[in-house]
């Protein structure tokens, strides 16, 4: 088994600024609340990584830590937002998982995936996080998150995105990044090609 440790404000220097900034608090508010791990760093996701597709998955851990301080010198405010996120004090009190498995998508893609750079998301069709923009030859990762249910809900996510997204002719490059706050496990899984 592999252990990546990973500090999250060195998401900054991974990806795109404008797309981390929105993802890091909601991470803040969901990963500590998850079960089956204390709710101080370091926070370890046990993840099922297939590097190739079809490949049987390999075991890897990423230990999630960060620095408040840290975090603050790239966005000031991400204390208070991650506060009112894990409050429900905000219009995006609905969407915390959704955010957070995108930063945790992120990680994954920082740790396991070291060379690739998130610059911009997809609206409205997979995959979400895009490593560029060229038409008809898309490369990127399709993102879900579950707040429980573990290895049995990721499952399920899987089977309904897999084989839709893998179809996708405008699309050569596919991965998918899935996530569970409690127990903390992931699938990170290259589907295409």
């Amino acid at each position: 088994m592999a252990r990546h440790p990973f500090a999250l404000e060195d998401l900054y220097v991974h990806h795109d600024r404008d797309i981390v900034i929105d993802a890091i608090p909601a991470v803040l508010a969901w990963v500590p609340r998850g079960k089956g791990g204390g709710r101080k760093p370091p926070f370890v996701f046990e993840v099922a990584y297939e590097a190739v597709t079809g490949a049987a998955a390999t075991a890897e851990t990423i230990e999630l830590v960060w620095s408040v301080a840290a975090l603050r010198a790239h966005d000031p405010t991400v204390s208070d937002r991650a506060r009112r996120l894990e409050h429900g004090q905000t219009v995006q009190r609905e969407h915390v998982t959704e955010l957070a498995g995108y930063g945790l998508a992120m990680v994954a893609i920082a740790a396991l995936m070291p060379g690739n750079r998130v610059i911009t998301m997809r609206r409205g069709l997979p995959p979400d996080l895009l490593f560029d923009v060229t038409p008809n030859a898309l490369r990127g990762v399709e993102v879900a998150a579950r707040t429980t249910g573990g290895n049995g809900a990721l499952a399920g996510v899987r089977r309904a995105k897999q084989a839709p997204l893998a179809a996708r002719a405008d699309v050569t490059e596919a991965h998918l990044s899935l996530w569970c706050a409690g127990p903390r496990v992931a699938v990170h899984a290259k589907i295409k090609p």
